[in-house]
């Protein structure tokens, strides 16, 4: 006897909602096996990756209520461009038309989107054990950019659901894949090799926080700002430096808490007995945590001999 099962019938937010959830997800499980899963040398457990992820979705929700602020901000100081904040592209007519475009992205978006983000990495990175290097620091930034890009594109894609606008679901999902996706992870990429950095760093630390929050910050404000006045090319020009950077440092030994030799590779999720050569010198992992650990198991040995 043949038994008919009842579809499930969902409000239509909310079947939109998980579609566009679902769409969203696609780019972060590329770049989750890019920068991650792909790696034999796993620095950091799959569960602080997730946790990134997760900080990187949570986060959005006090940019998303302090960008919903601005437009009432800038409307009191300039209505004819207020709708700029409503994703309209701005025509180019006078210098005005550059520099507002410029204090929004600079001022408001970029600083709450980095700010917030900033607070986050830089409150768990000062509480965590499990981030004891610059490679770590690294990833967790990725993995909170790729939350934070996450959510986005699930806010756009079902703006475009609820709107029918299925004429442009290709274009903008391969311009969300492609290009807002690359810029989280490279913003959220610096900033966290950067704070993780100054973090283990005895040597003007302040200095290097201020760097943390800086260039990503400048970078954020430049992309936004080069789209905002429909100049995209550039703006992905932008993206180019930070990711090369960022796949520099991931292929960066002394980045590494697993040790890397001639023999073979030692895929151990534990801080090796030995540090890499030039590990203890490296102006990055000078101070790390596991290196203080190593030096001092190196001492007592020394001392019992």
């Amino acid at each position: 006897m043949n038994h008919i099962v009842e579809p499930i019938v969902l409000p239509p937010g909310v079947a939109l909602g998980i579609l566009a959830f679902l769409l969203s997800l696609l780019p972060a499980a590329l770049f989750v096996w890019l920068w991650y899963l792909r790696r034999r040398d796993r620095p950091v457990p799959a569960r602080v990756i997730g946790l990134g992820f997760l900080l990187g979705m949570i986060l959005v929700v006090p940019a998303f209520i302090l960008e919903r602020m601005a437009p009432q901000w800038w409307i009191a100081i300039s209505p004819s461009t207020a709708h700029y904040f409503d994703g309209a592209l701005l025509p180019i007519q006078t210098l005005g038309d550059l520099f507002l475009p410029a204090i929004g992205t600079f001022l408001i978006v970029a600083t709450v989107e980095e700010g917030v983000r900033y607070l986050g990495l830089f409150w768990w990175f000062r509480k965590s054990k499990a981030i004891d290097q610059v490679f770590d620091g690294l990833l967790v930034g990725l993995a909170a950019g790729l939350g934070f890009a996450t959510v986005e594109n699930t806010l756009y894609f079902f703006e475009l659901f609820s709107t029918g606008s299925f004429n442009t679901l290709v274009f903008v999902f391969f311009l969300r894949f492609l290009v807002s996706t690359l810029a989280h992870i490279s913003f959220g990429g610096l900033m966290g090799a950067m704070l993780a950095r100054a973090t283990f760093s005895i040597y003007r630390p302040k200095l290097l926080y201020w760097y943390a929050f800086i260039l990503p910050w400048f970078l954020h404000g430049m992309y936004d700002w080069l789209l905002a006045v429909n100049q995209v090319l550039y703006a992905v020009l932008v993206l180019v430096a930070p990711l090369i950077v960022l796949v520099v440092w991931s292929n960066r030994r002394e980045f590494l808490v697993i040790n890397r030799d001639e023999k073979g590779l030692n895929v151990l999720q534990q801080a090796p007995r030995q540090a890499p050569e030039g590990s203890e010198n490296s102006a990055w992992n000078k101070n790390a945590p596991w290196l203080a650990t190593l030096r001092s198991n190196s001492g007592k040995t020394k001392h019992r001999k």
